[in-house]
């Protein structure tokens, strides 16, 4: 049997359900667990299935240094993806990272560098790409059923979310764009074969949050 590749999770928020994935699949386990809160990892904890061998950790450095992780997923605020990641990177692990990868081009390239310097596996978690239905039209396209793909159209529909615990422009990772749109956009271009982009238009906006319209009374 192949050995499990043996996991930390960084950030009990999106962490969580990751960590669940993780835990499920055969060849992944969870074996640490990093967060500002230990009641958190705790709690976490319970859920998994070696719940009584995970170690906890405040620091992110502590734990890119223990020799028992293989690979860290970083489900953090967006400002701490690459400094976490590269921090893994520079012991050696294996990085996922949820999206984005980083706030700017300049840091992303810092740590795609780093990672293959280091000859590591960094990735950037984009799930839709792994959904079922996307795979499947995906091989639909590799064996040529839709033909030549020349334009393709993606929208993501949601709830408008007003009042939304996360409307911050930079805890949201750059917008609704790169927070939610991103998934289709990164869909529908692996299920046109990863085309390479000649020219790039984007376009924001922001109405109501910017302007402290829609926040709720928490106390």
């Amino acid at each position: 049997m192949a050995k499990k590749v043996r996991v930390a999770v960084v950030g009990m928020g999106i962490g969580r359900p990751n960590g669940m994935a993780i835990a499920r699949n055969p060849r992944g386990e969870v074996v640490a667990l990093c967060d500002l809160v230990e009641e958190r990892m705790k709690d976490f904890a319970n859920s998994l299935p070696n719940k009584d061998n995970i170690k906890f950790y405040t620091d992110y450095k502590k734990m890119c240094k223990d020799p028992d992780i293989d690979a860290v997923f970083v489900g953090t605020p967006n400002q701490w993806h690459v400094p976490i990641a590269l921090e893994a990177v520079k012991n050696n692990k294996h990085v996922m990272v949820t999206k984005p990868l980083a706030d700017s081009e300049q840091s992303a390239m810092k740590l795609v560098n780093a990672a293959e310097s280091a000859g590591v596996v960094n990735m950037m978690s984009l799930s839709t790409r792994f959904d079922k239905s996307c795979m499947y039209l995906g091989n639909l396209a590799r064996n040529g059923f839709f033909g030549e793909i020349y334009y393709a159209r993606a929208r993501s529909i949601r709830r408008s979310g007003i009042p939304a615990w996360n409307l911050g422009f930079i805890q949201k990772g750059g917008g609704a764009f790169r927070d939610m749109g991103v998934h289709v956009l990164d869909a529908i271009w692996w299920i046109m074969g990863l085309p390479k982009p000649v020219t790039v238009l984007g376009v924001a906006g922001a109405k109501f949050g910017p302007r402290g319209l829609g926040y709720w009374d928490y106390s």
